[in-house]
């Protein structure tokens, strides 16, 4: 299941960037997923809640867009 290496790694950017520019929480993350990029976005929310349990990202609003193509891309994190 690499929705949660992929959820590993959005935890690990927002780690990242909390150290960079420090913030309470993060509101909301929105993805961009292509159609044929073979992620499943109901396994990747899945992922992403049991990940962010307990941490600053608990309960972010997890936006997904899904065009055509292959595209997997961080677009935003609104942070508090």
């Amino acid at each position: 299941m690499h929705e949660i290496a992929l959820c590993q790694s959005l935890l690990e950017q927002a780690m990242t960037a909390r150290e960079a520019n420090p913030f309470d929480r993060v509101v909301r993350v929105s993805l961009l997923i292509g159609c044929a990029s073979r992620v499943q976005p109901d396994a990747l929310r899945h992922a992403f809640d049991l990940l962010s349990r307990d941490t600053f990202l608990e309960g972010a609003d997890l936006r997904i867009d899904r065009p055509q193509g292959e595209a997997f891309r961080l677009v935003e994190m609104e942070v508090s």
